[in-house]
């Protein structure tokens, strides 16, 4: 369900070069998430000057005019580990693809709950992937809580449960 942005400066990239960046981001996604290849949807803003505006360098990091802006959309609940090698993939097939610097492309993550997501008739068709991810977050987070030696019970931080220590 990954819905990509891909942001770029009006001049810097012409039809060929985009459909390398596109590829680069569909293979990055198929290859970190496991999406089926017919899970494909982006959206390509090509901005002029006045409207793609950027910093030259942040965080030790320098910008140039090839600066690419990345967003993407997926339904929450991957782990940290795979949304880390997901930037790795993106960075390392875009930016071979569109022979920029390493630098040069920027990558947000968007994470919303599957039930907050329609393909269409108005219907949310992914709605079970946010249930089945909180489900097994908080069966996790209880087992991992109660693996003390002291019985207690105790009202968890982060979620409404009680929990029992043993």
């Amino acid at each position: 369900m990954p819905v990509a942005k891909i942001h770029v400066l009006e001049g810097q990239y012409d039809e060929a070069r985009l459909g390398k960046v596109s590829r680069a981001v569909q293979s990055g996604l198929i290859s970190a998430l496991g999406i089926p290849p017919e899970d494909f949807f982006q959206i390509i803003h090509v901005l002029p000057r006045s409207q793609f505006l950027h910093t030259p360098s942040f965080l030790g990091l320098k910008y140039s005019d090839g600066l690419i802006v990345l967003e993407i959309t997926f339904i929450s609940g991957r782990t940290r580990e795979k949304r880390l090698g997901l930037l790795k993939a993106l960075n390392d097939e875009v930016v071979a693809a569109a022979a920029i610097s390493p630098d040069d492309l920027m990558i947000t993550f968007y994470e919303v709950p599957g039930e907050n997501i329609s393909f269409g008739r108005g219907l949310a068709q992914r709605a079970h992937i946010s249930d089945e991810n909180e489900g097994k977050a908080r069966i996790a987070h209880i087992a991992s809580s109660t693996r003390e030696s002291r019985p207690t019970r105790m009202h968890c931080d982060c979620c409404p449960a009680f929990i029992i220590k043993s």
